[in-house]
């Protein structure tokens, strides 16, 4: 399926949200230690919901990361 992940077009062979966000390389097995939040279509989606956030071709998501510095 082919979505927009921080505006640029992407191909992933995932309908669910958790597995879209764990194929683009930010899932928990990836990067322990990466704490993101998702918008899907400018609209957050809590992390309980991703299991079962089913997702639409051309969605736009937005991958937040926390940073850390100063």
């Amino acid at each position: 399926m082919q979505l927009f992940c921080n505006g640029e077009r992407v191909e992933v062979e995932a309908d669910l949200l958790a597995d879209a966000v764990a194929a683009l390389g930010y899932g928990e097995r990836d990067r322990p230690t990466a704490k993101v939040v998702v918008a899907v279509n400018e609209t957050f989606v809590a992390k309980a919901d991703w299991p079962s956030y089913r997702l639409r071709a051309d969605d736009r998501l937005d991958i937040l990361a926390a940073m850390q510095g100063g």
